[in-house]
This record gives C-alpha cells, structure tokens and sequence, in this order.
C-alpha cells in the first residue's frame, strides 16, 4: 500500500468508526502504524482531571487504567496536559514542548508509569477544546524510536483534522440519540432524566420537566440535578456516582421529600450500558417512582412472595410508592394505629425493618 493510499485508509477508518461501521481502537492503532509509532493514544479530559475516556493501543491493557491511578490527567502532575491544553485546536506539539524528565522527578508513580510502559516521547493536538472538556489525539514514540520525525509529524497533521471531524460526528450522533430516547420514554408516560458523564442533565421526559418547574422535590442547579432537601443530597449524589461509573445495572430507591411535607418520591439512578468507548452521550438515568404507579400490580407482587393479606399488599405498595403512614390511613379511611399494625406485620414476613427496603424489595415490579 503506497503512503497516500495508507493516508486514506487511515482517514476511512476514523470516518467508519464515527459512524458505527467500525472501531476507534483500530483507527487510533493504525495511526500510529502510519506515523511510525509505537502508540496512539484519543482521550478527553475534563474538570477537576475527570478523564471520561482514554483510548491507548500498542500498551498493556493496563496501562489507561494506571494512568487515572497515578493522576496522568492531573495538569499539576503530566506537563503533557498542562501544556497541551494551551494551544488552538490542531496546533501540533511534539515532545520538546513538555517537561516530562522534571514530571517524572517530582511524581515518582508517574515516572514509573512512563518507564514500564517506555511513553517517552508525544506528539500530540488538541482537536475539541471547550469550558467541558478537552479532547486529545496523541502518538507516542518509545526511548529508541526517539522523537518523531517531519515526515510522520506531517502525517500526523494531516490526519488530525479529519479524526477531529470524526469525533464532533460521534458527538452529533450521540446528542442526537438524547432526543430519539427521550421521545421513546414519553410515549411509556415515564418520568425520567437523561445524564451525561458529568452528571448534568441533559434531557428529560415531559413529566420529568414538569416536576423540576415546581422544584419541590427536584431542582436543577447549573444543569445538574439535585434534591430540594439537603438531607436527601448525600444518598443521591452517592447513588449518581456510582451510575456514572458504570457500577448501577440497578439501584437501591432513594427517598426524596418534599418541602411541604408531603408524600416524598422515589428515585432509581441507573448506569446507562456503554458500548462505545466515547462517553459523550446518556451516561446514566435517573428515574422517579411516583406514589400510586402500578399500585395493583405491585401488591399482587408482594402477596405471593411474601404472604401479605389483601390488605398487606396494598399497603406495601403504597410504601414502597413513598406514601407515608398518615397518608394511607386517611385514603383508607382507617386509623394510623391500624396502618403501623400493617406495616410491622409487612416488615416482620418480609424480614426488612423500613419503608425504604420494602421500596427496594418491591420497585421492580413498579
């Protein structure tokens, strides 16, 4: 394959990924095969050195992941992002812009990073830079490769474009996909958030707009999305971080009260499957349970696994849905004494001892 017709290949294969048709780890690879080096390497970083993804071929799997651990994104710490972040997009830097031999000095895991995985020499661009995040393609040349040469760099300069096309693409597309799910969530009448990587929301269903507009559970704060109580903040900030760490399939119920004082709701904060190695899209969902939903089917649930009576089940139901006991004693006409006999026989057959692990039990049947 001659050089222009490997220079269209490459081209293509950021094109393909971009749209699906191929892999973002096969095009980063075959850029480095073209310049010549030993690595390539597609990351964005946001604030506070949040590193979102980090695509890096021709190193040990590892080797991403120990990045994060030895605080490669971390300005204060890789001169590598400190200065690269300072030039336009598609400027190209090569290793004499940085000061990695003092880098490794002062941060000694570091430097052991870069010598077991012999990074010793970088090129790289910014291609997207934003008050969000900065997203950068590198290649990166070992000890005895030594510093890319004008020939590779040129390569380099000529591809970096068309991966910057390639990457708003897949930003496009992805922000898209906010809307396409959004509308398919509408038509289930469903109350949810949709959260991107930094927890923001960044779209939501028709219900989920109107009980923001109230603000008496739920407020957005700079786009993201908080309890109205302080004292509900922790559980959900806790919750909303392990979704966006991919570590939530699903999650317990969190409780959020009203101001008033009336029945509170139930959150669920859900990961959002990943296939893509780019996360700019739906990270994580946040989905409220509202007192009453599937109150029926939800007690019939808790007759048979339990062995609640009628009326068992339907006051468990109407727990795990957030209704608190003064609540259900008036909608059933009955004293609140009544509805705390319930509830403890509920807590004593279902072997939990609050209302928040019978929401737990029972929210999926909901």
């Amino acid at each position: 394959m001659s050089g222009v017709d490997d220079l269209k290949a490459t081209i293509e294969a950021f094109n393909a990924a971009a749209l699906g048709a191929g892999c973002w780890r096969e095009a980063v690879a075959r850029l480095a095969t073209s310049t010549g080096s030993m690595a390539g390497e597609l990351i964005g970083i946001g604030s506070n050195a949040v590193v979102p993804f980090n695509i890096m071929t021709g190193v040990a799997p590892e080797a991403a992941t120990q990045f994060l651990h030895v605080g490669g994104g971390d300005p204060a710490v890789n001169s590598r992002v400190r200065i690269g972040t300072r030039p336009g997009e598609l400027e190209i830097l090569d290793e004499h812009a940085f000061t990695t031999e003092a880098d490794m000095r002062r941060n000694p895991a570091y430097g052991d990073w870069v010598r077991e995985h012999d990074l010793r020499h970088i090129c790289l661009t910014p291609l997207i830079k934003s008050a969000e995040m900065l997203v950068g393609l590198a290649v990166v040349r070992s000890e005895r490769q030594g510093d890319i040469d004008a020939e590779h760099k040129r390569i380099f300069a000529t591809v970096a474009p068309a991966v910057r096309t390639a990457v708003r693409t897949q930003m496009a597309l992805q922000n898209q996909g906010f809307a396409m799910l959004t509308g398919v969530l509408d038509s289930m009448n469903a109350t949810v958030f949709l959260c991107d990587q930094y927890g923001r929301a960044r779209a939501m269903t028709a219900s989920a707009e109107t009980l923001v507009a109230t603000g008496d559970c739920l407020r957005l704060v700079k786009g993201r999305l908080f309890p109205a109580w302080d004292g509900d903040r922790a559980g959900y900030e806790a919750a909303l971080a392990k979704a966006l760490a991919g570590r939530a399939t699903r999650s317990d119920p969190i409780a959020v009260r009203r101001h008033d004082g009336g029945d509170s709701l139930l959150l669920e904060v859900v990961s959002v499957p990943q296939d893509h190695p780019l996360r700019f899209g739906v990270c994580a969902l946040v989905i409220v349970h509202r007192p009453g939903a599937d109150e029926r089917r939800i007690a019939a649930a808790a007759r048979t696994l339990y062995g609640f009576s009628e009326v068992e089940g339907v006051v468990a139901a109407q727990l795990a849905g957030g209704q608190s006991v003064t609540t259900i004693a008036r909608e059933r006409g009955i004293s609140v004494g009544t509805v705390r006999t319930h509830v403890r026989r509920i807590f004593e057959k279902s072997g939990v001892n609050s209302q928040l692990s019978i929401a737990a039990l029972l929210a999926r049947f909901g």
